[in-house]
């Protein structure tokens, strides 16, 4: 039996595109830039990371980058093309392919094209708030991935290998090995509690070896530190980027009302519903695991057959690619932006050490390591609770940030041009401002 391209088809694309449009922005995410360094240390130093090379406030003690292979991927790249080029085709290429795979596991449970642009179009809506090349974007791939894998008997045996390459790409990999252990207790399949035990085994033979275990354990120590990050945050439902997951529980309640989603089925759909309401970072792993249930909660009757031209929807489909890959590739920024990080005010810097938000953190070790060391970034497991609160009171102008700069010999600070705090107290205890611009502001003593 032949299936031709249809105008339902078509519609699946709509979502897709919109992703690989929208993927295309200026270089915004913080912690990316920092992944590129250290994909270029690595590369020289022909190992992974195992301390810290870039603060002056943690340099040498112990931490390995999760990320070894998303980083030597970053570095390899900056290499070959001397800038940053490639960062839009590399997340629109990704995030494609989690759709993809999101529109496959969806298709299985609703069997309908137009059900799988209604779940696609709600997925993309949530994924928007992740459009950038931090490493966690391969996570979500691989994630989509092993949901598609489970449903597949026949492929099953990849998923040690799928759970070794995560384990080098993002710590995240604890997800997946939650939904084979929910998934092997919904299912009652033996043969699952065997492949979990593998990808155990897999994903203790990365670089790190089973310090890789050490290195979850520190990330979940840090929960302190990580709830000073807006991320990590409990989503807001009335928030419009996030207020599709309230539409998904909507489904996933009704399609259990209607016996469509099992109390069997509970046993996944439950844990991950609640895990997608823990934090903004959790939406996205819940929204890709939930998605086939929510298929289950649409209704749509079997549209009458007519004849229609595969071949004039496949040109359709064509130019539709070719014009958001033209859309993208016009709108794609290949360097950091400027309204986030300092990338003029970096020229007005004195040698040494300097405060500086975490926000920016990032950008000054890409673009200054080795020759500045940052005072912090986005690295809580490294930092930890009480040197990431230390930080946040300094940065309000609390008393202890006299203490902090005696102690690092800080005599400049790299502030937010519309802050107040630290920047009203340093301005009133004498300090001159140096530098300003529509963004940023730079003090000395």
């Amino acid at each position: 039996m032949t299936h031709r391209l249809s105008v339902r088809h078509l519609f699946a694309m709509v979502p897709v595109v919109g992703v690989v449009v929208a993927s295309a922005r200026a270089i915004s995410d913080n912690s990316f830039l920092w992944h590129v360094r250290a994909g270029t240390v690595q590369l020289d130093a022909g190992q992974v990371l195992r301390t810290d090379p870039f603060s002056f406030t943690a340099q040498g003690e112990s931490w390995r980058t999760q990320s070894w292979i998303a980083d030597l991927l970053y570095g390899t790249l900056e290499r070959w093309t001397g800038d940053l080029s490639w960062v839009w085709p590399l997340v629109a290429l990704t995030m494609t392919m989690t759709l993809v795979m999101v529109g496959l596991a969806v298709y299985r449970e609703a069997g309908n094209p137009l059900a799988v642009a209604i779940v696609l179009f709600f997925t993309a809506w949530l994924v928007l708030r992740t459009l950038v090349p931090r490493p966690v974007v391969f996570s979500h791939l691989l994630l989509a991935a092993l949901v598609v894998v489970l449903a597949q008997r026949r492929l099953r045996w990849v998923i040690p290998l799928l759970l070794w390459v995560w384990a080098g790409l993002h710590g995240s990999f604890v997800i997946g090995l939650g939904l084979i252990v929910l998934e092997a207790l919904r299912s009652g399949r033996r043969e699952l509690w065997g492949l979990l035990g593998l990808s155990a085994v897999s994903v203790s033979l990365t670089a790190h070896g089973l310090a890789l275990w050490g290195v979850l354990g520190e990330f979940a120590a840090s929960r302190g530190a990580l709830d000073l990050i807006q991320e990590w945050a409990p989503p807001d439902l009335t928030d419009l980027s996030a207020a599709p997951y309230a539409l998904f529980i909507g489904a996933l309640l009704f399609a259990a009302a209607r016996s469509r989603i099992s109390p069997r089925d509970l046993i996944v759909v439950l844990p991950f519903l609640l895990f997608g309401l823990t934090s903004y970072r959790a939406l996205i792993p819940a929204t890709l695991v939930l998605a086939p249930w929510v298929a289950r909660a649409i209704e749509i009757p079997t549209a009458p057959r007519r004849i229609e031209s595969g071949l004039l929807n496949g040109a359709i489909a064509a130019l539709v690619v070719v014009t958001a890959v033209w859309l993208g590739w016009e709108r794609a920024g290949s360097y950091p932006d400027d309204e986030l990080f300092p990338v003029s005010a970096i020229a007005a810097l004195d040698p040494g050490p300097l405060f500086h938000g975490d926000a920016v953190g990032g950008y000054l070790i890409y673009e200054a390591w080795p020759d500045r060391l940052v005072y912090t970034d986005d690295r809580a497991e490294l930092y930890g609770e009480e040197r990431f609160e230390e930080f946040v009171d300094a940065r309000a102008g609390r008393p202890v940030w006299r203490e902090v700069f005696d102690r690092h010999g800080i005599d400049q600070a790299l502030l937010s041009a519309d802050s107040t705090g630290l920047q009203e107290v340093l301005s009133a205890s004498g300090w001159y401002e140096r530098y300003r611009d529509p963004e940023f502001v730079v003090l000395s003593r």
